[in-house]
């Protein structure tokens, strides 16, 4: 690759998603980058979202293909892709006009992946007033060795919030996994090249009950299959550091990622059994929280957050722990019309105050 990438690769999977699929392809045709190509691959859409595409034909790459799950999708995607960076967006998420050029602008030669953050959207659109990941200035490619060397791990956003160097990706594609892509490309990236974070929001994830992973409330079973998964992801990693030479610390891995301590947690309280879940306390838990707390780069706020949130459920009665976590995963249903209506309510004294 150049020093500086001069085509990139959009690259959207649908797989019934009529209701976002347009607003997907709007945000990767609304690039004010111009050296981009955007690919869509139906994945065997039943609810109309092939006429929604096809509406799109004349500017974009699409593809329809039978159902074959969403790996599939992916490496269809890849393969018809000729950008010397690789973005893939899922449907119902969404990039920011200004997404691809500032990655190009941030992208340096031996960088594996740009990473940014994102904005979090519910299914309608409306933003949850929440980030991922939270990103300061001082989160660089440095520090992001410093984490991966010492820890085995880094922080790093969903799909959407990545872009990929075809070198790289030419290591890893196609992908022979059962889901989740972007935890197997974000956990082993480092082992083969730098990766650069911008600090700002430059695309949206959008939070509803129809995705893999969702935090709609109706999930909580699913967290022992989600510290799983994770660990498998790791394994895999741990092999690429192997064969590529690289020495790691001899850690556990899922001690030093907010996001599976209180994976960890939550699913003790709740009472079911996962790998490690035998040796694990809430005290244990608690104590792992706080030490990530201490040590990483995060706003003030989303510190006393976290450690709030760790402080009070570690230490809860069975029922209320269990009330706290399905609130936890509830709260965007409760917070967001109360947003809403804050909106508007503030919406109409600023166009009273306007002499309307």
């Amino acid at each position: 690759m150049t020093n500086k990438p001069f085509r990139v690769s959009i690259v959207i999977t649908c797989y019934n998603y009529v209701r976002y699929v347009a607003s997907a392809i709007d945000a990767a045709l609304g690039q004010t980058y111009s050296g981009v190509e955007v690919i869509v691959v139906d994945d065997g859409s039943t609810d109309g979202s092939a006429d929604v595409i096809r509406a799109y034909e004349s500017r974009l790459h699409s593809i329809r293909q039978p159902n074959q799950g969403s790996i599939p999708a992916y490496n269809r995607g890849y393969a018809e892709s000729t950008g010397d960076l690789v973005m893939f967006l899922d449907a119902d998420d969404l990039l920011a006009p200004t997404a691809v050029s500032e990655c190009v602008a941030a992208w340096k030669s031996g960088a594996v992946k740009v990473q940014f953050d994102l904005a979090i959207i519910d299914a309608s659109g409306y933003a949850l007033g929440r980030r991922f990941c939270n990103f300061l200035a001082a989160y660089d490619a440095t520090e992001v060795r410093s984490s991966f060397m010492r820890t085995g791990t880094y922080r790093w956003p969903v799909t959407v919030g990545n872009a990929y160097a075809r070198t790289y990706l030419q290591i890893m594609m196609p992908l022979q996994i059962a889901h989740g892509p972007d935890g197997f490309l974000n956990t082993i990236a480092p082992v083969y090249g730098e990766v650069i974070t911008i600090p700002r929001c430059l695309g949206s994830y959008r939070l509803h009950g129809s995705s893999l992973w969702s935090s709609n409330g109706s999930d909580l079973a699913r967290l022992p299959e989600r510290i799983e998964h994770r660990l498998s992801e790791v394994h895999s990693m741990t092999d690429h550091a192997a064969k590529h030479g690289m020495r790691l610390a001899s850690v556990n891995v899922l001690d030093h990622e907010l996001v599976f301590i209180n994976y960890r947690l939550m699913s003790l309280l709740l009472g079911q059994s996962y790998s490690g879940s035998g040796t694990d306390t809430p005290l244990s838990l608690w104590r792992l929280g706080m030490a990530f707390l201490r040590t990483e780069a995060l706003p003030w706020h989303v510190k006393l957050t976290h450690a709030g949130w760790l402080s009070v459920v570690s230490i809860a009665p069975g029922p209320l722990a269990k009330f706290l976590i399905t609130l936890r995963f509830n709260r965007a249903r409760y917070i967001q019309p109360v947003r809403r209506t804050i909106q508007k309510f503030f919406g109409i004294i600023g166009y009273r105050r306007h002499g309307a």
